[in-house]
């Protein structure tokens, strides 16, 4: 029984191990008959294996293959995964671009995007901080960037100081280079003639690059020193929004005599109906601002593709800054037309309104002062100033178009409605650039308002801003007060001055009044003790 069971045992092992090899061999065997069976047999089985490793190797590289074309295939739609998230992010971020880009070509407030465009420099570049800063001089010569908006709320408000104009050392900081130009030549080859010309070109750096702002001495920090790197570039347009930026427009060019037409061309073609040409012409200067960058806490430079994307948005805000300009030019040049037209009426309208107010005051001297000479007195100025400033009610529209001007006034009209401004109790930061000592029409012209007029009716000013008013609007005659090229003088900024020397008088007058009333009753005091 021991010995079956082996048997069996043994019989179970051959089966699983060598029986399909023994089976094809002998099957083999039968069907070929050779000479030599066992030579036939051993040789027959060497081949069996060869097949069956090469069948093993097959199935294996088949395996290998399968799983290579799954981690093929895994990884591309990672890669597609990847490429459709880069280009869904990719469209945000030009969406983002052409949405920003619509909105600066569309607007006339450039100013009001600029912490956009700021934030959009941040975001392509990585930049630690951006900020925009303007190129301008002071009331005492010296240049200064003072920085406008930032993405760090530290740096608006804050100044680079240069130095007055004609001096080269001094000025803080590495930017200014930016403002410098220089002058190259330039090779130009005709198209027609092939002939070459050398032209002189000015030019200005494209940007300032300080690759670690700790090693540069000369770099000025408004906060902690740390390892980064420093990029500005310029923005500069030519601007037509200030008091010289209007001139007589060049007359159309002259038609072609009829001795200077060739008899044998062909007849030239009529002329299309056009507008009249225009009377006025724009007059620019060049605003100068500039975009500065930095990577401070990162320790990096930025690369080319980064410094070019800023370059890009200076020139976009550049563009965008001087069509809007032109846009307001424009629009403010129908307007100053319009005034001028209707400035000899006016002027008369406001002569009669005068004489009707003043006529009034005689009366009311005589009712409210009687025999008090020094009552009359002050009462004259004072009534004269409330006068005046019904006057301005009269003609409150024409002095509110004043603040819809987007164009600068001469000087002589900024003096005048300074001085209405302190007359009224109007805080100068109001309309001053605190950093310059300048007034800003944009801030001057905004408080021109209906409360502002109702504000002129109010009691005397005290004696030092009676002499703040004298101050403000010293030098400028109230008869006839300059305005600009289209308006060459504004009876309305007149009567305004008019207005302000008036209540600069009354407070003079009321305090001169007050110590005659303090005299009159320091001798009626004496007067009381002498008699006891």
């Amino acid at each position: 029984t021991i010995d079956k069971k082996l048997w069996t045992m043994d019989s179970e092992y051959l089966k699983s191990t060598v029986g399909p090899a023994m089976t094809s061999a002998m099957a083999s065997l039968v069907v070929e008959q050779p000479d030599d069976a066992v030579e036939y047999l051993g040789t027959y089985l060497l081949s069996y294996v060869k097949a069956k490793e090469m069948e093993a190797s097959k199935l294996e590289a088949e395996k290998k293959f399968a799983r290579l074309q799954e981690e093929l295939a895994a990884k591309k739609a990672l890669e597609d995964e990847k490429a459709r998230e880069e280009a869904a992010y990719k469209a945000v971020k030009d969406k983002e671009e052409s949405d920003l880009t619509a909105e600066l070509e569309g607007t006339t407030d450039v100013a009001s995007l600029y912490s956009k465009v700021m934030a959009l420099v941040q975001s392509r570049t990585g930049a630690t901080g951006v900020y925009l800063g303007r190129k301008e001089t002071t009331d005492a010569g010296v240049s200064q960037i003072q920085y406008l908006s930032s993405t760090q709320e530290l740096m608006v408000g804050k100044v680079l100081k240069g130095v007055p104009e004609g001096e080269e050392e001094g000025a803080e900081g590495v930017t200014w280079p930016i403002f410098v130009s220089s002058e190259v030549e330039e090779t130009v080859v005709d198209e027609e003639s092939g002939e070459e010309t050398t032209v002189t070109k000015t030019v200005f750096p494209e940007d300032i690059t300080i690759s670690n702002v700790v090693r540069d001495p000369a770099v000025k920090c408004f906060g902690l020193p740390k390892l980064g790197s420093y990029v500005a570039v310029p923005v500069r347009y030519p601007s037509c929004l200030h008091a010289n930026g209007v001139e007589d427009a060049p007359p159309p060019p002259e038609p072609v005599a009829a001795d200077d037409v060739d008899p044998d061309a062909a007849p030239p073609p009529e002329p299309e109906v056009t507008e009249a040409p225009p009377k006025f012409a724009p007059v620019n200067v060049t605003s100068e601002y500039i975009i500065g960058f930095d990577t401070v806490g990162q320790g990096r430079e930025f690369s080319s593709s980064e410094k070019a994307f800023a370059r890009a948005w200076a020139s976009k805000l550049a563009d965008a800054s001087s069509a809007a300009e032109l846009k307001l030019w424009n629009a403010d040049i129908d307007k100053l037309e319009a005034m001028a037209g209707a400035e000899a009426d006016l002027t008369t309208d406001i002569a009669a309104k005068k004489e009707a107010a003043m006529g009034a005051i005689a009366e009311k001297i005589t009712a409210e002062a009687g025999d008090d000479e020094a009552k009359k007195e002050f009462l004259g100025v004072s009534l004269k100033a409330a006068a005046l400033a019904e006057v301005i009610v009269g003609v409150q529209d024409s002095v509110l178009s004043l603040s819809a001007l987007s164009i600068p006034p001469k000087d002589e009209s900024i003096k005048a409605l300074s001085a209405v401004m302190v007359a009224c109790g109007v805080e100068k930061s109001k309309y001053t650039d605190m950093l310059t000592g300048k007034v800003m029409w944009g801030g001057l012209s905004e408080l021109i308002t209906a409360d502002l007029i109702a504000s002129m009716t109010s009691d005397p000013v005290s004696a030092e801003v009676s002499e703040q008013i004298k101050a403000a609007g010293e030098g400028v005659d109230a008869t006839s007060v300059p305005w600009g090229h289209v308006v060459a003088t504004s009876c309305v900024a007149g009567l305004l001055l008019e207005w302000a020397n008036a209540k600069a008088e009354e407070g003079d007058a009321k305090v001169t009044y007050d110590a005659k009333l303090e005299e009159m009753k320091a001798a009626q005091a004496d007067a009381g003790d002498g008699g006891d």
